[in-house]
């Protein structure tokens, strides 16, 4: 399946109306979660805000620890969205696969997003804490 048969069968599963834009783009709440997708021929972009990046230098060495490999970012990457001062969480998925593996992903890029924004929250320079993500295997909740 490509992009758009993923977001079709996602709306089915989800019991939700959800298509692209005319901008290719759409995006559906997870809780207080949003996860945006883009299309862009057959590349689907998962994207997720993590949080405020002002004032967070001390929040970089550890961000980039965490996405190094995308060991503890669920295979997604962590950048900075230089233009709006935020950290954004994103994974390309490139060409067709089977909606069971696209649901695997878009669950550790849910769980991924929820542990960045909550880390972000919690930790600032005066911390200390080394925050080490867990595991991103489960289910969708």
């Amino acid at each position: 399946m490509y992009s758009t048969e993923l977001i079709e069968e996602l709306a089915k599963t989800l019991k939700i109306k959800l298509e692209f834009s005319k901008h290719d783009s759409c995006g559906v709440f997870f809780d207080q979660d949003e996860i945006c997708f883009e299309r862009n021929n057959k590349q689907l972009y998962l994207i997720a805000v993590l949080g405020d990046a002002s004032n967070r230098a001390d929040a970089y060495q550890r961000l980039l620890a965490a996405d190094f490999l995308g060991a503890q970012s669920g295979q997604a990457v962590i950048s900075l969205d230089s233009q709006r001062d935020e950290f954004v969480l994103h994974r390309v998925i490139d060409g067709s696969i089977e909606f069971a593996d696209f649901e695997n992903i878009l669950t550790d890029f849910v769980k991924a997003t929820r542990y960045w924004k909550q880390w972000l929250h919690e930790n600032n320079a005066s911390s200390g804490s080394s925050g080490i993500a867990p595991a991103l295997k489960g289910v969708m909740i």
